[in-house]
């Protein structure tokens, strides 16, 4: 087990006092999160219809320790990756990433380290480095705001591969909604390159293009027959792809899988983002520009001696 800790910042000084609402909305989205976060790490989606499986429960089964003030301290225990399927991650020291196989996690990480990861690449603003999908970044939404009635922020400390407690602040709320609205929408593409590896346990394969660009492909339905078949030669893709906020393709959704003719090296470039309009332009303003480049003026051309002869004709 990987002890961290959760702190709901603000609140009474001294004291421990906090709503009970505020307490089970926070400790129900690091949770919501971590299930998340780990299930992308693995399968490469956050959600997914159907039963969850076991080794996911396990993965999330983390556990309330202590409740102390000072804010409010809630101390945590989760189980390590190697520590919940030792068959799936105990093996090796690290795992790889199902959207990004040259990432890797440490065995040793606990679904909370991995929410938080996503959490910090997501208040940093990096947006090729964020990994998550719209339901994940959703959760994210959901944990800022579980912050209020007198708290403005929730701090995570024990976190793999932070040297610093992390702080979601509430403010920062915006600014996570508009990384999420402005990711652009999936799309239907078609790719053609090399299968170049298979999975063994995991529903996803890996197509190499011809400049040598790794895509991610997920199959819902897996012939294991035709796969080993087409090992090592081109074949064409067709589904829906998947985007990162920063428009970087993420994964590709497999609806087809099947030979690549001669007409298909069109298809041999990593699908593009459809560009997305700004959910809001931030435009710096000053006495020049604006409102207050009219407030307070008058729109015509007259004079002061004009418009004031005006005013007095009309009384």
């Amino acid at each position: 087990m990987k002890k961290h800790t959760m702190t709901l910042l603000g609140g009474t000084r001294g004291e421990l006092r906090v709503p009970a609402d505020v307490l089970l909305e926070a400790v129900g989205a690091l949770l919501e999160g971590a299930r998340q976060a780990t299930r992308f790490v693995v399968e490469g989606e956050s959600t997914r219809k159907g039963p969850r499986p076991a080794w996911l429960d396990v993965a999330c089964r983390v556990e309330i320790t202590g409740l102390t003030a000072g804010s409010a301290v809630v101390a945590l225990e989760a189980p390590t990756l190697a520590d919940v399927a030792p068959e799936r991650f105990g093996g090796a020291h690290q795992v790889s990433l199902f959207v990004e196989a040259q990432r890797l996690i440490e065995a040793s990480s606990s679904a909370v380290d991995l929410f938080a990861g996503v959490l910090a690449s997501v208040v940093k603003g990096d947006r090729d480095r964020v990994l998550a999908d719209r339901a994940l970044l959703d959760t994210c939404v959901r944990f800022a705001r579980a912050a209020r009635d007198g708290f403005h922020g929730i701090q995570l400390e024990g976190i793999a591969g932070l040297d610093a407690p992390l702080v979601v602040r509430r403010d920062e709320v915006g600014k996570i909604e508009l990384l999420r609205d402005e990711t652009p929408d999936p799309k239907a593409v078609r790719v053609t390159g090399t299968l170049d590896t298979i999975s063994a346990t995991k529903s996803d394969v890996v197509l190499t293009l011809a400049d040598g660009t790794a895509v991610a492909a997920r199959l819902d339905a897996r012939d294991n027959e035709q796969l080993k078949t087409l090992f090592g030669s081109r074949v064409v893709v067709a589904g829906m792809a998947q985007f990162r906020p920063s428009g970087k393709l993420l994964v590709i959704d497999v609806e087809y899988l099947g030979p690549a003719r001669a007409g298909d090296t069109v298809f041999e470039s990593t699908p593009k983002a459809t560009a997305r309009k700004p959910v809001a332009s931030w435009v710096p303003q000053d006495e020049a520009t604006g409102v207050s480049a009219f407030f307070g003026t008058w729109p015509g051309d007259e004079t002061d001696e004009e418009l004031l002869g005006a005013l007095e004709a009309i009384r």
